[in-house]
């Protein structure tokens, strides 16, 4: 992973003598602190208990691997962050269509994108809705009054906005204004990181619409290398009493799909704010093509700007500190054409570090009030550096990809449960291979001993064998019968065979041509878990165990032997059920080393 060692630079306030390294696999600024004044309340921003990709060996919290199914992902999406602590978007499906704003009911989570995850909304503007505005002048129309009643019974003051809500409720028949609500998440609660993936919106247009992403009321949030497009009424806005929020590495940004309100970021909704609440971090940011207003503008809170870039051409206005607000500006970059870089609107108390640059204007604004200073360490790169940096990394540029140049391994560890004789013993096999591509394949080979005979493949396996994996996304399990010819080791196709307690039907037992062995089953979609095959009793054999299709680090090992004790089965809502329901039940399997696994299963 990336790093940036920037030099220590003379700082008009100086919060420490020591260079900070920008650990870009790293929180820092406003979302690891508790306090707005007191360095010494520090904040332990975990989100789900990761924020990293692969997931890192050892992890135990509960992980959900997303693919698009080309269809409204919105359910799907809320269930998984409802249900588990890191949510992966896999983008190798396409992107995940998400038809209204999806809510948080739980905080403690972490939503990470891999292989150019993309959200996008599911209704967006149309070349036919922009002629229709543009034929009734909706452009030069009235922003602050000369409105109407709508024919949904809604009374709206500003005309251009009146007139634009009701030209699409014509054109789309949408009486409900439904699209209104064409945002990502709605986020309200606390320690929640969201990296490395990209929302793409409707196209910005006055109607009163949601954001991309509308923070309100969340506390100790971390947004980081993320590409905020056409949002339609902001790209990502901190309201309503959240707090301590880092938004780092991130890109916003407008294309020719939005119409008007391209304001990209807001913080603090109204000049009532409650004060003492939205303090942010801003860090390596990059306004870019389309922005005109907001980047940001802030009520109320502190604000950090560090190192961010800016090269908008057609901003109307930059940096917007207003009533109440105290904004810490250091080591930004404002390239040409970017000529409304700054408004001050009756803010309490602006610093302007000599750290930055503006490239259409000879001076820097002329700072105010009490020197702004921030509750945590922090250097800043020279403005020389920002413009490419920034370029090269913000945005979903982490190298998060399923495999990859360098992966690393996936180990398994397969325990075996013998009941006969003198092999009644525990036999274990590790596995592990890091081949840089995006479908892993391997056998279970590995040393053992049979009736005191060494043999080194296949696994004997009699009764049971639990196999534990994490992370797996749908891998593909396959067993495969070894055809290794020894009169010491025991063959035969079994005639019961069971993968989590379901019989499996081994009657059209196959042998592929690139196979070792004789393939007995395959079983798609195996997701995280203990899992358990199980022969029939008496019966015993060699056997391989394949795995394809597995997220890097996806498997880690079990523990200890074990069986199953109990299986229980309860309905969405938690209510223990006598026996599985039509529908959705939640299986639950009861282990004799105390442990239990979960998933759901379709009756």
């Amino acid at each position: 992973m990336k790093k940036f060692l920037f030099s220590l630079v003379t700082l008009v306030v100086s919060l420490t003598s020591m260079a900070t390294d920008y650990d870009q696999d790293k929180p820092f600024g406003f979302c690891t602190v508790s306090s707005r004044t007191d360095a010494s309340k520090t904040y332990d921003i975990t989100g789900g208990g990761c924020y990293t990709y692969p997931i890192p060996e050892g992890f135990t919290g509960k992980v959900s691997v997303l693919k698009s199914n080309g269809l409204d992902m919105k359910s799907t999406i809320q269930n998984a962050i409802k249900q588990n602590d890191v949510i992966i978007f896999d983008g190798s499906n396409g992107d995940f269509i998400v038809s209204s704003s999806i809510s948080f009911e739980r905080g403690n989570k972490t939503l990470i994108g891999i292989n150019n995850a993309r959200l996008c909304t599911k209704w967006y503007m149309t070349d036919e809705i922009k002629a229709a505005l543009d034929e009734a002048g909706v452009p030069s129309m009235s922003t602050s009054s000369g409105g109407g009643t709508l024919p949904n019974g809604q009374y709206v003051k500003e005309q251009a906005e009146y007139y634009t809500r009701l030209i699409i409720i014509n054109l789309t028949g949408d009486n409900n204004e439904s699209y209104r609500k064409s945002g990502i998440f709605s986020l309200n609660k606390e320690n929640v990181i969201i990296r490395n993936l990209t929302f793409v919106g409707p196209g910005s247009v006055d109607v009163g619409g949601y954001d991309l992403i509308s923070a309100t009321g969340a506390k100790h949030c971390w947004v980081d290398h993320c590409a905020f497009i056409d949002g339609m009424d902001g790209n990502f806005d901190i309201t309503n009493s959240s707090d301590f929020f880092t938004v780092s590495w991130c890109t916003f940004s407008y294309t020719d799909r939005s119409y008007m309100h391209q304001n990209t970021n807001l913080i603090g909704s109204s000049d009532s704010e409650t004060q003492g609440y939205l303090n942010t971090t801003f860090a390596f940011n990059w306004w870019g093509k389309g922005c005109k207003q907001r980047m940001p503008m802030a009520r109320v809170g502190k604000v950090h700007m560090l190192n961010n870039y800016f090269s908008s051409t057609t901003a109307s206005n930059g940096i917007n500190p207003r009533i109440n607000s105290e904004f810490l500006i250091d080591g930004n970059y404002f390239d040409t054409g970017m000529k409304k870089y700054y408004t001050d609107n009756d803010s309490k108390a602006v610093t302007w570090t000599a750290n930055n640059f503006i490239a259409e204007s000879r001076t820097l604004p002329a700072s105010k009030g009490s020197t702004v200073t921030v509750p945590y360490d922090y250097s800043a790169a020279p403005y020389s550096e920002v413009p490419a940096t920034v370029k090269e990394n913000a945005g979903a540029t982490l190298p998060y990809t399923k495999g990859g140049d360098d992966p690393g391994p996936i180990t398994v560890k397969i325990y075996t449960v013998m009941f006969n004789g003198e092999d009644a013993q525990s036999t274990e096999g590790y596995f592990s291979f890091g081949d840089g591509s995006n479908k892993h394949n391997f056998n279970s080979k590995f040393t053992g001993k049979y009736n005191g005979v060494e043999y080194t493949q296949g696994l004997k396996m009699e009764g049971s064998t639990l196999i534990q994996f994490t992370n797996a996304g749908e891998a593909t399990l396959k067993i495969v019968q070894s055809d290794w010819e020894s009169a010491d080791v025991p063959h035969g196709t079994p005639k019961s065979l069971k993968f989590d307690g379901q019989e499996l039907d081994v009657s059209a037992a196959t042998r592929p041509e690139d196979s070792e062995g004789v393939l007995l089953y395959t079983i798609e979609g195996v997701n995280a878990g203990t899992h358990q095959i199980t022969r029939g009793s008496g019966e015993s054999g060699v056997f391989f165990v394949e795995v394809s299709d597995a997220t890097t680090s996806a498997i880690k090992a079990v523990a200890s032997s074990a069986t199953v004790t109990a299986v229980e089965y309860y309905s969405l809502d938690g209510r223990r059920l006598s026996e599985p329901q039509h529908g959705i039940n939640i299986r639950v399997e009861r282990m004799s080393n105390g442990q239990s696994t979960t998933k759901k299963v379709i009756r």
